[in-house]
């Protein structure tokens, strides 16, 4: 049925703009405003296939949690004769494909344009959504030539444990943009899938063609082809799936550090002007040196290995001074995830207090919560303490991560929070609050751990419970009559 014509509101749909699997898209005038939109419309027959219905229906919705400059909006959806749709804002400078179609781009162009797509494909890693279908063609720009990514048809949420929208064995997207391992299996997709497609993207907008066979690399056939980009472009499309960047936003991080690219460096280039003059209005007196030093640190955290990257964390804590913990602490909020990685566990051994509004704000990030937890507690803030419970009562099943570090600093304190957890109804949460006591090794802890004893009723926390009370006796050493008392009490709590 075709849907030219058509009226949705106060647009009629007056062209075709593309078509591809199940849906169509058209352009939508409103004659009176002269406002023009792009509808996707799910075909009549495809509505009546359950997993295509289900799929267009979420790509809805998924679109709809995403907020970024870089991803395209959903305006409204509906049903218009049985066929679903949705709107969204309307492209016209088309797609990158059209782009490609006049042949390569220059090495500065092209990088330039791929930055803010790697951009918003960083933004919806951190949201937990693969795209799995990233190619030019889904790559829209706006009349000023910006890219905005689409179609999240097939996208795929993670770690959500829902039934999945595939078909045992059915793959999909198109061949030349699918990782080695997503060609053979649709379940075996994640974050670095997508960089193979974002690096065959890059290629192709390099090379004018995409990578497939036995494909040349550009500084192959390429005169003064940048020589930091060609490992980059190697690695986002390795066979081996682990050799990947883990997600894209270690990918714009790394293009972003090629002294080739200088002029497309907003973020790091804002970064060191702000260190600079930082240092150069509130620390005259340190050395330039100094400046070179947190440069030189800043760069390993961002291109090192991840055995590199400890080392320079290590160096850090044992050799920053005062002076550049400053400097880190502004330069903090401009850096990216793989910098960000490192700063919180430096900043976290340094026990930094001023750090820990800057710690919060990625304390929810899938890449950075275990090492912020980890930070917060040492720190011991009342301000850190209190992000602690408030994660462990949305996250209790992360509890373990979050209780053993506020159990390393301020212990008495600590002791004071963790008992509060051994009254919870959850077991899994006094279970993690018990090992977590088991690592303060004093009277107190002990107490604490005996008192509950009578009161514990689920079996598995009892055996934390008998464990963590024999291990500290053995460290805190109480003289024999308390010991001979302690042993009749647990002895008694075992026989109830």
């Amino acid at each position: 049925m075709s849907m030219l014509r058509k009226k949705i509101g106060q647009f009629y749909l007056v062209e075709q703009l593309g078509s591809g699997g199940m849906s169509e898209v058209f352009l939508g005038i409103n004659p009176r405003t002269r406002e023009k939109r792009a509808y996707k419309v799910l075909g009549k027959r495809a509505s009546l296939i359950a997993s295509a219905y289900a799929r267009f229906l979420r790509e809805i919705e998924l679109i709809r949690s995403l907020s970024h400059p870089g991803i395209i909006k959903v305006l409204e959806s509906g049903v218009l004769e049985d066929c679903y749709y949705y709107s969204m804002e309307y492209m016209p400078g088309g797609n990158l494909n059209r782009r490609l179609e006049h042949g390569k781009i220059p090495v500065d162009r092209a990088v330039e344009l791929f930055l803010p797509i790697c951009n918003a494909m960083a933004y919806a890693h951190e949201q937990a959504i693969i795209h799995r279908d990233l190619k030019p063609s889904n790559i829209l720009l706006t009349a000023a030539g910006e890219p905005v990514v689409s179609d999240f048809g097939i996208a795929k949420i993670l770690d959500l444990g829902k039934t999945p929208l595939t078909q045992s064995g059915e793959i999909l997207g198109t061949i030349a943009y699918l990782a080695p391992e997503q060609r053979f299996s649709a379940k075996k997709v994640n974050r670095r899938t997508d960089v193979y497609a974002l690096g065959a993207i890059l290629y192709e907008m390099l090379m004018g063609f995409p990578p497939l066979g036995k494909f040349p690399w550009p500084r192959e056939v390429q005169e003064n082809f940048p020589q930091s980009l060609h490992p980059i472009l190697e690695k986002c499309l390795s066979i081996d799936p682990d050799a990947r960047f883990e997600h894209a936003g270690f990918l714009q991080s790394e293009l972003q550090s090629c002294p080739e690219f200088k002029m497309h460096k907003k973020t790091d280039a804002h970064a060191n002007t702000s260190a600079k003059g930082f240092l150069a209005a509130e620390d005259s007196q340190l050395p330039p040196t100094k400046t070179d030093r947190i440069e030189a640190w800043f760069r390993i955290l961002r291109t090192g290995t991840t055995r590199e990257r400890l080392a320079v964390v290590r160096e850090m804590v044992e050799k920053i001074n005062p002076a550049e913990a400053k400097a880190v602490l502004k330069l903090y909020s401009e850096e990216g995830d793989r910098v960000r990685w490192g700063l919180i566990r430096v900043l976290g051994e340094l026990k930094i207090t001023a750090a820990t509004s800057l710690i919060l704000s990625d304390l929810r990030s899938p890449f950075h919560t275990e090492c912020a937890i980890e930070a917060l507690g040492k720190i011991g803030s009342d301000e850190a303490y209190n992000a602690i419970r408030e994660y462990v009562v949305e996250h209790p099943e992360s509890a373990i991560i979050a209780l053993i570090p506020m159990a390393k600093t301020g212990k008495q304190r600590a002791i004071k929070y963790l008992r509060t957890y051994l009254d919870n109804e959850m077991a899994v949460l006094r279970q993690s609050a018990v090992q977590a006591l088991a690592s303060i090794a004093n009277i107190e802890s002990l107490q604490a751990l005996k008192e509950h004893l009578c009161v514990e009723r689920d079996e598995k926390v009892r055996a934390s419970l008998f464990q963590a009370i024999h291990s500290l006796h053995a460290v805190v050493q109480p003289d024999i009559k308390t010991a001979i008392r302690d042993a009749e009490t647990i002895s008694n709590a075992r026989n109830a």
